[in-house]
């Protein structure tokens, strides 16, 4: 851990020093967008309901674009969607990112709709000896996580995914990591504590999200209910949360205190569509500034409209996404080392839960 922590410290000084003097990082992480196309119907967010691209990357087009030499310091890929796992060749994606990028941790986010199909893709996978983070989405127990999400026997369905998931841990407990993730809204904050006790008594990690609207989930017009009432259980809610720069983050929030950070959307990691457009993160969904089918990344990287969006970036007020916040104090590592200079007791903890438990990295579709 202290190797790690000094090599965190190098980068994170040779990062800034570039930031310094004008200069782009090269990307070292990316959420990928692996399809549009969604089995879910959840309330709080209408991907579903939006038109699917009608010309989703293909997996040789994968290959050139991931192959690609501006990409080979990549450390972190989080596939999601929509619903990866809708994609029949999500094995085969899995195994090319772990060819081109064997030493990357690779993230796979599931609604948990499919759960032999993703049963069978977690295994194919760890028996190939790739390092595997599954994030499955949880908004509530029982009916209650159906009524949120849209679909009846989903709940049931999770849990047969989940302690599946944990019988493959006992095979693999060094390469696979299982995360259930609620996302923290008026639909789902009374339910909180019973979701909390159910994955405890699993054994399995909860963590809590916090609740986004962008043009990505398409659900600018679904308020996060920021009423008095709401506000207090939040904060209690959040408060109850394990140390974590995202939960101070999201005190101030609720306290209605700036949360901005240096973010490096565009700089040090990015987000790529299925249909191989460029954009900085899910909050900035629009600002696309490339495509990778037409353009090398290092064109795209080095091009005006690269340029232009991080100079938009600077100026944005943050947010509370947690793999985009971790990700950029991560790559400058001072606010991530004040963080433990705040919590000291927090690198014990977390020596003892092994260094991926809570990794906060992890994605799981709100």
């Amino acid at each position: 851990m202290l190797k790690k922590a000094i090599k965190s410290l190098l980068n994170g000084h040779n990062n800034l020093w570039r930031l310094a003097r004008g200069k782009a990082l090269k990307p070292r992480r990316f959420w990928f967008e692996v399809t549009d196309n969604c089995n879910s119907r959840c309330n709080h967010c209408n991907i579903w309901a939006k038109p699917n691209c009608q010309k989703p990357l293909s997996l040789a087009e994968m290959r050139k674009i991931f192959s690609d030499p501006w990409l080979n310091k990549i450390e972190n890929v989080i596939n999601s969607g929509g619903e990866a796992l809708l994609r029949d060749d999500m094995i085969d994606i899995l195994k090319l990112q772990h060819e081109i990028w064997p030493n990357a941790h690779l993230n796979l986010s599931t609604n948990g709709l499919l759960p032999d199909r993703a049963l069978s893709v977690v295994e194919e996978a760890l028996r190939a000896g790739i390092d595997l983070d599954v994030g499955v989405s949880l908004d509530g127990f029982g009916d209650k996580h159906d009524k949120i999400r849209g679909v009846p026997g989903n709940f049931q369905k999770i849990d047969r995914l989940l302690k599946g998931l944990l019988e493959l841990r006992k095979k693999y407990p060094k390469t696979l990591l299982i995360i259930a993730g609620l996302t923290l809204s008026e639909l789902t904050i009374d339910g909180l504590e019973e979701v909390k006790k159910y994955t405890d008594g699993l054994g399995i990690e909860l963590m809590v999200q916090w609740y986004n609207q962008s043009s990505y989930y398409d659900n600018e017009d679904k308020g996060a209910g920021q009423k008095e009432e709401l506000t207090k259980k939040m904060l209690i809610a959040v408060t109850k949360q394990e140390q974590s720069t995202t939960k101070e983050r999201w005190l101030k929030l609720l306290n209605n205190k700036s949360i901005k950070f240096r973010c490096l959307a565009a700089n040090s990691f990015f987000v790529m569509k299925c249909d191989a457009s460029i954009v900085p993160c899910l909050t900035h969904w629009d600002m696309t500034f490339g495509n990778a089918r037409e353009q090398s990344l290092k064109e795209i990287w080095q091009s005006q409209a690269a340029l232009k969006a991080r100079c938009f970036i600077k100026d944005c007020p943050g947010c509370l996404n947690s793999w985009g916040l971790n990700w950029s104090l991560s790559d400058v590592f001072w606010p991530r080392l004040m963080f433990f200079v705040r919590h000291p007791k927090e690198i014990i903890k977390r020596i003892k839960k092994g260094n991926k438990i809570n990794c906060p990295e992890i994605s799981v579709k709100q």
